[in-house]
């Protein structure tokens, strides 16, 4: 019997990694994805799991919007701040603060919209930027939350989302 809770544990850790689960704009259009009308009301849910940087170590420059973060690692979430083996290792190797940056751009369709981010987990706490903007924190591992994004949005550029991960 412990043998089965040991391997449940382990394939959920291994399946949810350490930073996000998941992560959507809704209700948002992203421009380079868009290919059909969209509905003038509802929700839209447009995945932004892809085309991620990541670095292990955070830098507060990395919040503004005009960071080089070129020389941030390319990831697809879920990510795991680090690789870690199952057993005999110290807690302290994946506690730390790392920052993750995402580029996007709305279509004209999403004007008018409140556009809000969707995180299904991340491991720790975090702390969510816009543009510059400090949208708020959330502490709570593996446990979803959301922030409504609207009031610091550029409808007509491109938009830099940053989390910053503390997984002490």
């Amino acid at each position: 019997m412990l043998h089965t809770k040991f391997m449940d544990r382990r394939y959920f850790l291994k399946t949810t990694g350490s930073f996000l689960a998941s992560a959507t704009i809704a209700p948002s259009v992203f421009a380079n994805n868009a290919t059909e009308p969209y509905p003038a009301h509802g929700r839209i849910v447009c995945p932004i799991n892809r085309n991620w940087r990541y670095s292990r170590v955070a830098v507060e420059a990395s919040h503004a919007r005009d960071f080089d973060d070129s020389g941030y690692e390319r990831i697809v979430i879920p990510h795991t701040n680090v690789r870690l083996p199952w057993h005999s290792f110290d807690e302290k190797g994946y506690e730390f603060v790392s920052t993750y940056r995402r580029r996007f751009k709305l279509a004209p369709a999403a004007r008018g919209r409140r556009v809000f981010v969707d995180f299904e987990g991340v491991m720790t706490a975090s702390t969510v930027w816009l543009n510059g903007a400090l949208i708020g924190e959330y502490k709570g591992g593996y446990t979803p939350f959301s922030f409504e994004l609207t009031p610091h949005v550029d409808f007509d550029g491109e938009n830099v989302l940053v989390v910053d991960v503390d997984s002490s």
